[in-house]
């Protein structure tokens, strides 16, 4: 049977793991030969912006489990 408090750290090791592949998609779009058909300015954009967006969920998941385990610390 699932606990109750087992939930949230499986939800945030996958928060961190969406993010890091936001991250190394951006780095892909940024660096790889295979996007040589694509304009060299929209790949630059494009994958600031994707790596942007990783750090951003990162920084998000991060500030929610810390609070997670601040009111957990609270309630006890």
């Amino acid at each position: 049977m699932i606990k109750k408090d087992t939930l949230p750290g499986v939800m945030t090791i996958v928060g961190y793991a969406v993010a890091a592949l936001f991250v190394a998609f951006g780095l892909y779009i940024l660096v790889s030969p295979q996007m040589i058909y694509v304009p060299k300015e929209f790949r630059n954009i494009f994958g600031i912006v994707v790596i942007g967006y990783g750090v951003f969920r990162g920084v998000i998941i991060y500030q929610k489990s810390r609070e997670r385990k601040e009111d957990d610390e609270n309630d006890m």
